[in-house]
């Protein structure tokens, strides 16, 4: 059987983020284990653009077929029907097979000849509107009317993710299967490196995208009200940081509190300052409003890192027994849980082998095992 695997969330920007990780992690999993014969494909409008430089680093010592769609642009792909009108999939990417696997809804076909299968991370644009720029609500509506007219076989993320969908399409449940992600277990590992150039001493870390889904406005209130007993406490914030639009508010709540001396934002960080932060903090806080799955979570305690998240969507899922959980929205229950965490040592302890354990569980050949399952249901 021959699988396409469809790239461009792992090769068409340098800076990965969630789907982009997930890509990456799956394909070169998949890749390994030779299931099948597996293809590659990705849009890439300009060559400058280095998709294909990106591709070959990440997947060229695989051996596989590599196709690099010059004469579409993927962003156009994916609001404008009409370019699939009288030139399939196939075509534009100079590929025939079996199974096709989009790694999300956005800018599938709606012209290929093969099965198609579609990992759907969550419906979060859907349960949680207020998150999402309209723009991107827009487009993501767009993918999931495609998904279901095109009899896809789906892939998700969580049983959060799996529940969702059920509440808002008419996909039916037996063609959803759930598959949890991994992370990079060469890259992320107990790593007590020296990080003074960030930061020196005790400190609280979030590490992740700035957007208000995220509550670090609620991380920062939190940091606010035990910093004064704590002198030498820091608090990290790790991605890029600026003061427009939604992330304006999470500029000024840094701006306008007492201890921002305290407060430390490097910006986006590369995966070996990440692994060394994770390695070196007090805790991890994670308190986001709504999550498709939480790979920052796993990659925290894949650090021996303590864990403080939310108790909703897919973090729980995610963290099981070794994490400690609060409302999203109660800033006063998460100030109370980060300094329980950070006054005992016997604590932290308990958790960073709790922690160690829970990581294990997900690994990216589990997953790549369960995903062939589904190529073989899709040719059932």
């Amino acid at each position: 059987m021959k699988v396409i695997l469809e790239a461009q969330h792992a090769v068409g920007t340098p800076e990965l983020r969630g789907i982009g990780h997930y890509a990456l992690g799956l394909i070169q999993s998949l890749l390994k284990r030779r299931a099948f014969d597996y293809e590659l494909t990705f849009f890439d409008f300009k060559r400058e653009m280095g998709s294909m430089a990106r591709a070959e680093k990440s997947f060229g010592g695989f051996g596989v077929p590599m196709h690099e769609c010059n004469n579409l642009d993927y962003r156009v792909a994916g609001y404008d029907e009409s370019v699939f009108d009288h030139t399939t999939y196939n075509q534009y990417t100079g590929t025939s097979g079996d199974v096709y696997h989009f790694m999300s809804a956005y800018a599938v076909p709606t012209n290929l000849h093969g099965r198609m299968v579609v990992t759907i991370h969550d419906m979060l644009w859907e349960s949680f509107p207020q998150y999402g720029a309209p723009y991107s609500i827009e487009r993501l509506k767009m993918g999931m009317e495609r998904v279901e007219r095109m009899d896809a076989l789906i892939i998700a993320d969580s049983k959060s993710a799996y529940n969702e969908i059920a509440m808002y399409t008419k996909i039916p449940k037996e063609r959803v299967t759930i598959v949890y992600q991994s992370y990079d277990q060469s890259e992320m590992y107990i790593d007590k490196s020296d990080v003074s150039d960030i930061v020196e001493g005790d400190y609280i870390l979030y590490v992740g995208v700035i957007e208000s889904r995220k509550n670090i406005v609620g991380i920062v209130g939190a940091f606010n009200q035990i910093a004064d007993k704590h002198s030498d406490l820091q608090l990290v914030i790790a991605g890029k940081l600026d003061h427009r639009g939604a992330v304006a508010e999470i500029h000024d709540t840094i701006q306008q509190s007492p201890f921002k001396d305290r407060i430390i934002t490097p910006g986006f960080v590369d995966v070996g300052i990440k692994r060394k932060l994770y390695s070196n903090a007090n805790l991890f806080a994670f308190p986001s409003f709504a999550e498709g799955f939480g790979i920052p979570v796993l990659e925290a305690m894949a650090c021996g890192c303590p864990v403080i998240t939310a108790n909703n969507t897919s973090l729980p899922e995610v963290g099981g027994d070794a994490v400690i959980y609060v409302t999203a929205s109660d800033t006063d229950q998460l100030a109370f849980e980060m300094e329980r965490v950070i006054t005992s040592d016997q604590l932290r302890n308990d958790m960073a082998s709790k922690g160690l354990m829970r990581a294990k569980e997900f690994t990216w050949d589990k997953a790549a095992e369960q995903v062939e399952n589904v190529y073989r249901k899709a040719q059932m």
